[in-house]
């Protein structure tokens, strides 16, 4: 299980990497193309597509090897045992926003089923909207796994990391 876990967290990498650079390909390639008098109206649209995935796969990432903003200077002068509960309940409060956040994005997926993009006829908005409950899926399974880690060391340093 931890293989395949490795493998999907590598993947989620690889795309979220590509996103950026088609996203970028596709923007500097609309405005090439404008700027030659023959605009190609899809190009944003990609480029926004591309921009979504990349964005939300990538806030997952910086979640998973610790990169996000952290106050470790305040929780790292309480006990261990403190600490702990502060993280598990500032891991009850993200849990229950990524549950919220796969919540309404499957409803706004839902939504905007029938929406399609002004450039790519016949591409649903969906795709766009898809990536935040799929991202918020991954950023779920990050949050239990960093919770599980975190409630299972007595090492300051690990429980102030979050």
């Amino acid at each position: 299980m931890k293989r395949f876990y490795t493998a999907v967290c590598t993947l989620e990498k690889y795309i979220a990497m590509t996103g950026i650079v088609l996203m970028t390909v596709f923007i500097f390639l609309g405005a090439v193309t404008r700027t030659l008098g023959c605009p190609l109206g899809w190009t944003t649209d990609m480029g926004q597509f591309m921009l979504a995935w990349a964005t939300f796969l990538a806030g997952d990432i910086a979640f998973r090897e610790g990169r996000l903003a952290n106050l470790d200077v305040v929780i790292v002068h309480v006990p261990v045992k403190l600490q702990k509960a502060i993280a598990v309940l500032i891991y009850a409060i993200i849990v229950a926003f990524i549950l919220c956040m796969i919540y309404f994005g499957s409803v706004l997926t839902y939504t905007s089923r029938f929406r399609t993009f002004n450039g790519v006829q016949g591409f649903s908005y969906s795709w766009v909207t898809l990536a935040m409950p799929v991202s918020g899926f991954f950023m779920l399974i990050t949050a239990v796994v960093r919770l599980i880690k975190i409630l299972r060391s007595d090492d300051p340093r690990q429980i102030s990391k979050m």
